[in-house]
C-alpha cells in the first residue's frame, strides 16, 4: 500500500512540473535600455520561437549561441528565425551581460532578466537552458547543457514546431 502512495505522489508531482512548462508563463523582462518587455511579445500566433537562458560567467552559454549565430545564416526555414537569448545574471552582472550581448552580433533577441523570476518559473536549474515554443506559446522541446552540434538540433526541433 505504501508503494502505491509513493508512486501516485511521484505520479502527481511529475505531471505538475510537466505542466508549469507547458505554456509561455507571463512575466516582464527588461531590454538593454531598461525598458519592460512582456514574454507575451515572444508569441505572434504564426512561428515558434527559441528562448536560451545565458550568463556572462558560463562558457558554455557564450559557446552556443556563438554556434547559433554561425549557424543563422544557414538558416532554411520558410519562417523567420525568432531566438529570444535571456541573461541570468544579477543586477550586479547586468553591465558585463549587456556588453556581451551588444558585442556579441547574436541573432537574438536579448533580454534581462536580473531577478530570475523567469528562470525560477520555468524550473530552470542550469545553464544553458534551451526552449523552443510553439506559435502560439507552449513548450514543445528542451535541453540543458551545450556539445558542439546542439545548434543544429535546436534548428530541426525548430523547424518541427512549425
Amino acid at each position: 500500500m505504501r508503494n502505491k502512495w509513493i508512486l501516485a505522489a511521484v505520479a502527481a508531482l511529475v505531471m505538475s512540473l510537466g505542466l508549469n512548462a507547458q505554456t509561455l508563463p507571463v512575466l516582464k523582462l527588461t531590454d538593454a535600455a531598461g525598458k519592460a518587455v512582456s514574454t507575451q511579445t515572444m508569441i505572434d500566433g504564426k512561428t515558434p520561437f527559441v528562448v536560451t537562458f545565458w550568463a556572462s560567467w558560463c562558457k558554455p552559454c557564450q559557446k552556443e549561441l556563438a554556434a547559433l549565430t554561425e549557424a543563422a545564416p544557414d538558416w532554411e526555414g520558410d519562417f523567420p528565425l525568432r531566438i529570444y537569448a535571456v541573461s541570468v545574471d544579477d543586477s550586479r552582472g547586468l553591465s558585463r551581460a549587456k556588453s556581451m550581448a551588444a558585442a556579441g552580433g547574436w541573432p537574438a533577441t536579448v533580454l534581462y532578466d536580473t531577478k530570475q523570476e523567469m528562470m525560477r518559473t520555468l524550473d530552470v536549474v542550469s545553464i544553458p537552458h534551451v526552449v523552443i515554443y510553439d506559435k502560439d506559446g507552449k513548450q514543445v522541446y528542451y535541453h540543458v547543457g551545450y556539445i558542439p552540434g546542439n545548434e543544429e538540433e535546436i534548428l530541426k526541433k525548430l523547424l518541427e514546431a512549425k
